[in-house]
């Protein structure tokens, strides 16, 4: 069991492993839901806007593999 606690203004730190387990970025958008007395927390998945900008390094990909590895690399340096 992983356990959190709550402040005076109703705020909690998601625990790392909680984190690591969903893969949860800063700044994201997390959705809960109510489900028989219990609450389902899961990431909101992102949207194109969200991915903007993402392979935005001024080379165009020569093919599928290099547009794959770019992304990669991207989405990495963008979440450190």
């Amino acid at each position: 069991m992983i356990n959190s606690t709550l402040t005076d203004k109703w705020q909690t730190t998601i625990p790392a492993k909680v984190r690591k387990a969903l893969h949860l970025k800063p700044r994201q958008r997390l959705i809960y839901e109510l489900v028989e007395g219990a609450v389902l927390v899961r990431p909101q998945p992102e949207t194109l806007k969200d991915l903007y900008g993402l392979l935005a390094d001024g080379q165009a990909p020569s093919d599928k593999s290099r547009e794959r590895e770019l992304a990669r690399k991207a989405r990495t340096a963008r979440y450190k």
